[in-house]
Order: structure tokens, then sequence, then C-alpha cells
């Protein structure tokens, strides 16, 4: 064989072998993340209670009025929540845009998230699965599902997990805000304080609504931004939404984006489209 022939031979391999390599590292980070919903699903317990005015007459009026806006008063309690999601995310100010497509899973009783990304960075698969499991929160990213990129841990991702639980509710699962660990604060006629406790821990935001009702923006300081050394900084976090649709009785903002506010300016960090939304699924 010449030595031209054994390159071209010595590259089809290498490729086959990153191909193998991307292909079973991405199956292990799905199964880790599937295994992890059917846990959640096994020890879920979906029960059909209607969210009834009494439910909701001691929440604050522009709750009230969202929970009426979203159509949720008279419908059954959100347990869970499956949804599926398309868009675009940047890990840092000057790096590029990536699309995106996620599956998540959160869980209401035994307050859990789970959030399983897709994506691509140099043209390289990289996947991620973002959890809350059992007050603790995890970050972890991998290249070509094996190289890992970020596996953040620690109390500030426990605290900045839970708050994210909370904007998921407040934004996609609005009938599960009836629920005496999430405590309110009236600041005017269109803005309330809303706080979440779990496992000792306390995290709190303003959610903002519109004339309509509609909640159109959830900001909070109590999530931190990670800079590009790795230092954690408590920094103001927003998700504004619009778009809001109605879909198999069902209504809900399809567009959001995720925001720091940094010292030098807002950094839009995620371009999110929300698809298909599924409540109180069973194993």
């Amino acid at each position: 064989m010449s030595k031209k022939k054994m390159l071209f031979f010595a590259i089809g391999v290498l490729i086959v072998l990153v191909i193998g390599i991307c292909f079973f590292g991405e199956r292990a980070m799905r199964t880790s993340y599937e295994d992890k919903v059917n846990h959640a699903l096994s020890t879920s317990k979906v029960v059909q209670d209607i969210v009834t005015e009494e439910d909701i007459a001691d929440l604050p009026a522009p709750v009230q009025k969202y929970l009426h806006y979203v159509g949720v008063v008279g419908k059954p309690k959100a347990h869970n929540l499956h949804m599926k999601i398309e868009g675009e995310m940047k890990r840092g100010l000057d790096k590029p845009w990536m699309k995106v497509v996620v599956d998540q899973h959160n869980f209401y009783d035994e307050f859990t998230r789970l959030f399983y990304i897709k994506g691509k960075m140099f043209g390289i698969p990289l996947t991620g699965i973002d959890s809350y499991i059992e007050g603790k929160g995890r970050m972890l990213i991998k290249l070509a599902s094996v190289i890992k990129v970020a596996d953040e841990t620690g109390e500030q991702m426990n605290q900045a997990e839970l708050v994210t639980l909370l904007n998921d509710i407040s934004l996609l699962s609005p009938s599960a805000l009836v629920d005496k660990r999430i405590t309110w604060k009236t600041v005017d006629e269109q803005s309330v304080e809303c706080s979440i406790e779990d496992k000792g821990m306390k995290v709190s935001a303003i959610l903002y609504f519109n004339a309509e009702g509609a909640l159109i923006n959830f900001v909070t300081e109590d999530r931190y931004y990670t800079t590009p050394n790795g230092e954690f900084i408590k920094t103001k976090w927003s998700t504004p939404v619009k778009d809001y649709k109605t879909v198999n009785g069902v209504t809900f903002p399809t567009y959001g984006e995720g925001v720091w506010h940094l010292e030098s300016g807002e950094f839009i960090y995620a371009k999110f489209h929300m698809k298909n939304v599924e409540y109180n699924v069973v194993k």
C-alpha cells in the first residue's frame, strides 16, 4: 500500500473512530438523563386535583388575573411537565450563537428539574444535563459527549437551579404556583415578589405582568454568573417572554430569552422557542 493510500486509510479510521465516540458518548448522556427522568416518573404521584377559585383566593390580585389569563382555573393542577424547546445559546459574551434542541422534565411534588440539551461547538456535538434533584443542582456539559466542558456543583448551583425551577413554574406550569412552599408579596398592580423554599434554601424573584394579565418577565438577584476564569458572581438575571398561544387548551409563552444584567450591559445568552407541552405525564 502506498503512503498516500495509507494516509487516507488512517484518516478514514480516525473519522470512524471519532463518529463512534460521539455516538456512544451521546447515547450514554441521553441514557443518564432518561434514567433520572424514569426514576422521577416512578415516584411522581399524579392526581386529578382541580385548581379552584378557593385555591387562588389568597394569592395577590396580579397572580389571580394571570392564572385566569392562562386558563388553569377549573383544570387539573400540574404535578409535572414535559416540554420540547428549540433555540440558540451563547456560552460567553464573545462566543458565537449555537443552535440547540432541548428536552425537559420538571416535577413539582418533590421539586426536580431535568434539562437535556444538544448542540454543536466548532462542528462537534455538544450535550448537557442541567439538573436539580433533592436540593442539589448540577450543570454537566460535554463536548463530543465525552470531554467535560463544564461540571458545576455546589451551593451556588443548588440555589441557581432552585430559582430556575421557580422560573419554569411561573412561566410554564402556572397552576403549580398554588403551593405552600411558594409565598408572595405584592409590589404594585402589575408586579409581585415570589419566593420558593426547598431543602433549607429560599430564593426569590419579581414577576411582571402586562395589563391583560400575561406574565411578561421574571427577574431575580439569586443566580450566579460564571466568569471566564470560573468565578461565580451573584448577578441579576431575567427571562422576558412573549407570543402566548393556546395549544390543546394550554396557554403558554412560546418565545423567551435568558438575560444576564452585567456591569457592561445586558448579555442575552439564550433565545428559546417553546414547542410541545405535556402536563401530568405518567410512566
